[in-house]
């Protein structure tokens, strides 16, 4: 038995350290927050930075870079810097899915921009509210996305699809036309849309001729065209992305039926490839906007001062807009901006990056947010709702040709005269 007492003493000696180090967690393991500790919070964003969507993904993570960079400047978030992980989904839900995963669980975000497309938003959200991460969509449009009880972290930034169909059916319900068309793809997206068309045309009183799906993505519209021609369509309220909606409107124009029509969409006809694609028919075709516009027939040629300044900060660091320059929207960027300093402030109002205290802020003190740059002047958070847009702040603004001045080089969209 003696010849095992140094054994027992040494035994014990290192279950007593063992003991000591286990006492000090909080030195020896990691911290439950390690971003804080570290003074730095990371924030995330997945979306399509290549394919038919990615002026609307590359759009986002400008404006969020831009933010980012002018605030780590100034300190970053309660004197943490910001990091900025993001990742290409291509517009793909699968792809979408895997990586706002992997960012959560890899790269231990705190937030995240939603993606631009519902169906990819739609795909993960789940995951984002279960995990506690605020997110803020400054796109997507699907009503379903909102969801206070379902999806308690998550808010809307943009004009949700209720919104900007109530906007449409009543510009062409005052403008007079009869025979109107539904249209959209059999996405969720263009279900969605058609959907809030139809709920109202019912409040309006309009009964539409027609509502027409497509497949999107199919490289000859023509059927769809002959769809419209034979329904006598004087007004299509179309619920088209880009390169869709103008491969309708050329196979119009092919067939000879788009100069009896007026094309009028939500605001996916604002991507350039629409007005790249779409040929001579756009002159006929309109869309939505609000403050991103200006008024030619006043003799604006700058928006406000505050979007102004935004504005040139954007060609200052991305350059003007045009073919093999800049392809993205200030309004698109802007969105992205406007969301990363929306998390600064609800976060230091907060005076924590925990999400319940930024929920709670989102929730109870939106009034006080100084917000100058988003598509309108007032969010309206609540508790019960997570949209911080009305049917009172959107303005059908109808636009024509993008405007060209010294202030502005063709990416701002003009006011035009809406007629039957």
């Amino acid at each position: 038995m003696r010849k095992n007492k140094p054994f027992i003493v040494l035994l014990t000696l290192v279950l007593m350290m063992t003991l000591v180090l286990s006492g000090c967690g909080g030195t020896a393991e990691t911290p439950d927050n390690d971003e804080e500790a570290a003074g730095e919070v990371i924030i995330g964003y997945v979306g399509p930075m290549t394919g038919p969507s990615a002026t609307m993904g590359t759009a986002t993570k400008q404006g969020a870079e831009l933010a980012i960079e002018e605030i780590n400047a100034l300190g970053g978030i309660m004197g943490s810097t910001i990091q900025f992980v993001t990742r290409d989904d291509e517009a793909d839900p699968t792809k979408s899915k895997t990586a706002v995963e992997e960012l959560i669980d890899r790269e231990k975000v705190q937030m995240m921009i939603g993606q631009p497309n519902s169906t990819s938003v739609a795909a993960a959200e789940d995951y984002v509210n279960q995990n506690k991460i605020i997110q803020i969509l400054n796109i997507a449009t699907n009503t379903a996305l909102i969801d206070p009880e379902k999806y308690p972290y998550t808010f809307r930034t943009f004009f949700p699809s209720p919104v900007q169909a109530e906007a449409l059916v009543n510009i062409a319900k005052e403008a007079g036309f009869k025979n109107i068309v539904l249209l959209g793809d059999t996405t969720a997206l263009g279900n969605d849309g058609i959907a809030a068309l139809q709920a109202a045309c019912e409040a309006a009183g309009v009964t539409p001729v027609e509502a027409i799906t497509y497949k999107s993505g199919d490289a000859d519209m023509t059927p769809v065209a002959e769809k419209i021609k034979s329904a006598g369509t004087d007004c299509i309220l179309a619920w088209t992305l880009g390169a869709d909606g103008a491969k309708i409107v050329s196979a119009l124009s092919r067939i000879g039926y788009m100069d009896s029509l007026t094309y009028l969409g939500y605001t996916g006809l604002t991507l350039p490839n629409f007005r790249e694609l779409a040929g001579d028919g756009v002159d006929r075709c309109f869309t939505l906007n609000g403050s991103w516009s200006v008024d030619a027939a006043s003799g604006q040629v700058q928006l406000d001062d505050a979007r102004q300044a935004l504005y040139d900060k954007i060609v200052e660091k991305y350059g003007k807009y045009g073919a093999g320059e800049r392809t993205t929207t200030p309004w698109m960027i802007a969105s992205g901006y406007d969301a990363i300093y929306l998390y600064k402030w609800a976060v230091e109002t907060a005076g924590s990056f925990d999400a319940d205290a930024v929920k709670e802020v989102l929730e109870t003190k939106i009034s006080d947010y100084d917000m100058k740059i988003g598509q309108t002047d007032t969010y309206r958070f609540s508790a019960e709702n997570h949209e911080a847009i009305s049917g009172k702040d959107l303005l059908p603004v109808l636009l024509d040709k993008m405007a060209t001045s010294d202030k502005i080089f063709g990416d701002v969209n003009v006011r035009g005269t809406f007629e039957k």
